[in-house]
């Protein structure tokens, strides 16, 4: 049974005002609110990152973020965008008459899920290295010195952790509640959050196909971090999940060229590289079923 008591109870406060214009009213002034926020940061933001990172001076801000992210300051740009967004997801809640935390569930048991995700995605990431290194060693090129990349990772984890809130917040969280409130079909509250999650993903800088599977690829995570909020009743194992994700993709391991300047290593491979990121996809996708397996047991 998809509609479990857990998500009974964390929908249970958008069901006080469902109504769909509600939603439809909600949505726009999240997108404005994030999309005047990123503004705001790309404006007043960019010139103070110049100072802490001179080799971005004399460039423009509008185009780094639609650049590829291949410096830790780049990075700090785009990630940093994503403040608004998560003040766009309590935006939207609020034309329904919600606070903040109603998005987030319950606090019992929300420390406990939300480190549990992290600590199986990074478990199968270790033994996935170590297998690895035994059967087929690939060559991971150093990105950035140790010390260099430590250093960063003081304001890097924390915009991280926000970037992936954020997208929590508005598709796991405000999405899947309030559709979920007003329409009982799992393919409308559980799928639809997915796909436009999915879609947001889409690059259409490389091959068709290799962005329709990146696409399908992110769809998959969205429709995993919605049953584990669906079980629990609560962001916390989606948001986990999310952030160790993407700890693993943007700190560690960057493909390069592709969002890669905080990364600790490169991979050895660049998104040309159809063939074989095809391959890392389809494998990708199979240790994330097998994490959330293993993380729906936990849980329970």
């Amino acid at each position: 049974m998809l509609r479990t008591q857990a998500l009974e109870a964390y929908i249970a406060p958008a069901r006080a005002y469902p109504a769909f214009w509600r939603i439809i009213v909600g949505i726009a002034t999240g997108f404005g609110v994030y999309m005047f926020g990123a503004t705001f940061i790309l404006w007043f933001g960019f010139e103070p990152l110049t100072r802490i990172f001179p080799e971005m001076e004399g460039m423009d801000a509008f185009t780094l973020i639609y650049g590829n992210g291949t410096t830790p300051g780049q990075m700090a740009l785009i990630l940093a965008t994503f403040i608004p967004m998560g003040l766009a997801a309590f935006a939207m809640a609020a034309w329904h008459w919600r606070g903040p935390a109603s998005i987030l569930g319950p606090k019992t048991g929300f420390a406990r899920n939300f480190f549990i995700a992290i600590a199986v995605l990074a478990a199968a990431n270790i033994i996935f290295f170590v297998v690895e290194r035994l059967i087929a060693p690939a060559v991971y090129t150093p990105n950035l010195p140790f010390a260099a990349w430590t250093k960063n990772l003081i304001w890097a984890v924390p915009l991280l952790f926000i970037q992936t809130t954020s997208e929590e917040l508005v598709f796991r969280g405000y999405l899947l509640q309030q559709l979920a409130a007003r329409f009982n079909n799992p393919l409308i509250w559980m799928l639809l959050p997915a796909l436009l999650f999915g879609a947001g993903h889409y690059d259409n800088t490389i091959d068709p196909k290799l962005a329709l599977l990146v696409v399908f690829a992110t769809t998959l995570f969205g429709v995993i971090a919605a049953d584990l909020t669906r079980v629990t009743g609560s962001l916390a194992a989606a948001m986990g999940l999310h952030f160790a994700n993407n700890f693993v993709a943007l700190l560690l391991v960057g493909v390069p060229g592709e969002l890669s300047g905080l990364a600790l290593y490169h991979a050895p491979f660049t998104m040309e590289d159809t063939s074989v990121l095809v391959n890392y996809i389809f494998l990708d996708i199979a240790v994330l079923s097998l994490i959330w397996i293993v993380v729906r047991r936990m849980l329970r």
